[in-house]
């Protein structure tokens, strides 16, 4: 058994279909010079890490000008940190609507809990403003089929968070799984596993005076200040699809691009809470199994009480499997023949970062690695995939009226 490396190939975006839409004839490009001004809506942990790789990616050629958090304490707290980074402070606002009134704001960074995200991605495209918008798309699949909406009848410039998309390995694993190399792919398996009561925070720090609570509850059903659903808000099933999308959306992201079947059918899962009596609603433990057009299955398995933390994809094809835990890809007969090789695909040479592939085409109006089109086919398959969960039935996906819909009973 001998290992080989296959050469890395240039990897050819091509979207989901509704992308090559996204972007009208006539946008005026940004000229090379130009400053670009930033608002980051949500100055939690994902923002604070966006606000990084902006930074680092947008160099002296982007201008942090506002900030939006409901949480005085999350605000001030990051514009501090780009004081001492010998930036501009910038305006500070509870209400995300006052930031994007800012005409010096060209683009949004949405890091706001799940359930906000499409409310605040579609106020900023009706703002004219471009926008990154996190993972997963949305708690409520009807919010991002309004985001879809609202994206594809604009010019804006929308990256959705599933970063790999950006990933010159996952690039190069994309063209080779198309290529046909795997053979016919019945199953892709993926997987996240941790071993910590995940989303758990401290609310010491936390008073009501200084959140704007009638803001972060949008459009939840009204309840009096609560700082364990304001900080630990992924806890909850109103304001996130679960497991499934905190930690499956990127899983099963790769899995829709690779196979180029964006948009699940149906979906099957058992979930629980096994481990962590801590006043959570999602599942700590949970399985998945969705069916896709093009005749495979995927599985997302999740544990939040055992580990070593992993995550992984295996695409088993009928003439060999590849496994991004090691990149290596296998022959997959059951008694393997002689002289049978292990294949390794290459690793990443220097890439461009999801958000500077996002900044690149703010300037170039070009599509960006993950446009809208590539949230919401996470979108779907998540929110499937909790419905099924949550109602303990098989639930489909109706493409034609984009609804999500129990599954005829069969006699």
């Amino acid at each position: 058994m001998s290992d080989s490396t296959i050469d890395r190939r240039q990897f050819i975006s091509t979207g989901l279909g509704l992308a090559a839409a996204l972007t009208p004839a006539g946008v005026r490009a940004q000229g090379a010079n130009d400053r670009i001004g930033i608002g980051v809506i949500g100055c939690g942990s994902r923002g604070n890490y966006l606000l990084g790789e902006t930074l680092a990616a947008g160099g002296d050629q982007v201008d942090i000008v506002a900030l939006a958090d409901v949480w005085s304490v999350a605000r001030d707290t990051m514009a501090d940190r780009l004081g001492t980074q010998g930036r501009p402070r910038p305006e500070l606002f509870a209400r995300y609507g006052d930031l994007l009134a800012m005409p010096q704001v060209d683009a949004v960074i949405i890091a706001t809990p799940d359930f906000a995200h499409p409310g605040v991605l579609v106020d900023a495209i009706k703002a004219g403003k471009d926008a990154f918008v996190e993972k997963p798309l949305c708690a409520r699949l009807e919010d991002a089929v309004a985001a879809v909406d609202a994206v594809t009848g604009s010019s804006r410039v929308v990256q959705v968070g599933t970063q790999r998309r950006s990933s010159a390995r996952f690039q190069a694993a994309a063209e080779y799984v198309r290529s046909g190399a795997l053979g016919p792919i019945c199953k892709i398996e993926t997987a996240w596993n941790r071993n910590v009561p995940s989303w758990a925070r401290p609310i010491d720090d936390v008073r009501a005076e200084d959140v704007d609570w009638e803001q972060f509850q949008m459009y939840l059903e009204r309840r009096p200040f609560d700082p364990v659903r304001f900080r630990s808000w992924q806890w909850f099933y109103q304001q996130t699809t679960g497991l499934v999308g905190l930690l499956g959306s990127h899983l099963i992201d790769v899995a829709q691009w690779f196979m180029d079947d964006p948009l699940p059918t149906s979906a099957v899962a058992l979930g629980g809470r096994y481990t962590w009596k801590d006043g959570r609603e999602i599942s700590d433990t949970a399985e998945y199994v969705l069916e896709y057009p093009k005749g495979w299955l995927l599985t997302f398995s999740s544990r939040l009480g055992s580990g070593p933390e992993t995550d992984y994809t295996v695409f088993y094809g009928k003439t060999r499997t590849l496994d991004t835990r090691d990149w290596v890809s296998r022959p997959a007969d059951n008694k393997r023949p002689a002289g049978a090789e292990d294949l390794t695909l290459p690793a990443a040479g220097e890439e461009r970062s999801h958000v500077g592939n996002w900044l690149d085409c703010l300037r170039s109006r070009a599509q960006p690695h993950a446009p809208i089109a590539v949230g919401y086919s996470h979108a779907v398959a998540c929110c499937l995939a909790r419905e099924a969960e949550r109602t303990g039935r098989r639930m489909r996906y109706d493409p034609a009226a984009r609804k999500i819909v129990a599954d005829v009973e069969r006699s």
